[in-house]
Order: C-alpha cells, then sequence, then structure tokens
C-alpha cells in the first residue's frame, strides 16, 4: 500500500516540477492588482477553486464564487480565475466571455495553454499533469483517473501562491485566522 502512495506523490512532484515560477508569479500579480476576485471551476477542479477562494478570502481579499446567490456582477478592476483541466468547457468558456465583457480580467488555471479558455485569457498557469498520465497508461501502470492528479496539483499550487501572497502582504497565519469562521 505504501508504495502506491508514494507513486501517487512521485507523479504529483514530477507534474508540479514542471510548474514555470514566471506563469505563478504573473497569477499572482493579477490577484495583488485586482479589486476583486471571481473564482470558479467545474467539477472537483471546481471545489479545489472554492478552497482556493476561501484562503484568498482568509488573506482579506474581497472574493466570491461564480454561481453563488450572493456574487455580484463583474467589473473593470476585477479577476476571474477559471480553473479548468482541459480548458474547453462551454460553461467557463461563456463565464471567460462575461469577465471580458465586464472589462475585468482573466487568469485560466489549466492543464492546455492552448486550449479555448486559456487562448482568450489574460494570465495563463500551466499545471500539465497529461504527460505524466499518458506516461502511465503507455506503460500499462495504474494512475490517477479523471484529472485526479491535476486536481491534487491544482490545490498544491493555490496553496503556493497563499504562501506567497501571505509574504507580499506581508501577513502571518495569525492574521489569517481572524478572518477564518469560528463557531464554536
Amino acid at each position: 500500500m505504501m508504495r502506491r502512495l508514494q507513486v501517487a506523490g512521485e507523479d504529483l512532484l514530477r507534474v508540479l516540477r514542471d510548474v514555470k515560477a514566471s506563469e505563478l508569479k504573473a497569477f499572482e500579480n493579477e490577484i495583488l492588482s485586482s479589486s476583486r476576485v471571481f473564482v470558479t471551476g467545474l467539477g472537483r477542479t471546481g471545489l479545489m477553486a472554492r478552497g482556493f477562494a476561501m484562503r484568498l478570502m482568509h488573506l482579506g481579499r474581497r472574493v466570491y464564487h461564480v454561481g453563488d446567490v450572493i456574487t455580484p456582477a463583474m467589473r473593470q478592476g476585477d479577476l476571474l480565475v477559471i480553473g479548468s483541466r482541459t480548458g474547453r468547457s462551454k460553461v467557463l468558456q461563456l463565464f471567460e466571455e462575461i469577465g471580458h465583457q465586464a472589462k475585468g480580467r482573466v487568469a485560466v488555471v489549466t492543464a492546455d495553454p492552448r486550449s479555448p479558455v486559456a487562448r482568450k485569457a489574460d494570465v495563463v498557469l500551466t499545471i500539465d499533469d497529461r504527460k505524466v498520465v499518458e506516461a502511465r497508461k503507455r506503460r500499462n501502470e495504474p494512475y490517477l483517473p479523471l484529472g485526479s492528479l491535476f486536481e491534487q496539483a491544482f490545490l498544491s499550487v493555490m496553496d503556493q501562491a497563499v504562501i506567497d501572497l501571505m509574504a507580499a502582504l506581508e501577513l502571518t497565519e495569525r492574521d489569517l485566522e481572524r478572518i477564518h469562521t469560528r463557531f464554536e
């Protein structure tokens, strides 16, 4: 069992090693320079995106999850963050179009920097799990199915972005705890 877990961890590290520091920095700069951040994604990637939105809130950012009933309209100065492994969803393409029509900026986190959503984005952060998954398939080895490797890498990279944003904003974990929800 431990060996299988180690293989999954090694695959995750392979994907993370290929994330470009320059793309991550550009992504973080978009967040820092935006008035408000709108976050979206579908399926399990959408769940990871919601987790990232929560951390941005802990950083004191004005952040919304697209589709929630309390989410306002985007406007100039806002940033839409789209998480999508394939970047081909018609729904996410529509959200991107709405973001641009509102004169907002769009950042896309994807495995495919040539996807329809990525091609129209202002900033693209590539987390490409496809080579690792395809190599395992070719060798007929077990692999994380249905985009799971991307989702895990997405969460890890977004957590690194939070660490970097904390440093840029000169915040500590104690600062974040002050905003953290407590219903004890």
